[in-house]
């Protein structure tokens, strides 16, 4: 999705922002839905704020993209733009838990 942008000029983008924003969705809410008990409750509930954090910022790139089709030219760079945030906030996360957290 990040790498959207350059499919510009094949009027592709849009369905590339759109096709991987429902990704993230459909992953999203097979996560909400399929629960293990045996990893305990406090690690239930973390999965549940990280999967619902996807959701939420996923929806609105989905909604901006479709609508980046054909009515609004603007709505597909500010739905990459969240789409982009979303994804620097993850590799954040993720470097920090891999270099810099200490058990």
């Amino acid at each position: 999705m990040l790498l959207a942008p350059l499919l510009r000029r094949d009027n592709k983008a849009t369905l590339a922002l759109a096709g991987g924003a429902c990704l993230v969705l459909v992953f999203s809410v097979i996560g909400l839905l399929h629960v293990d008990p045996r990893i305990g409750l406090s690690a239930i509930e973390s999965n549940r704020k990280e999967y619902l954090f996807f959701v939420f910022c996923e929806v609105p790139v989905l909604i901006l993209a479709l609508l980046s089709r054909k009515l609004i030219r603007w709505a597909f760079w500010l739905g990459w733009g969240i789409n982009a945030a979303v994804s620097l906030f993850v590799l954040w996360v993720f470097i920090e838990l891999t270099y810099f957290w200490h058990w």
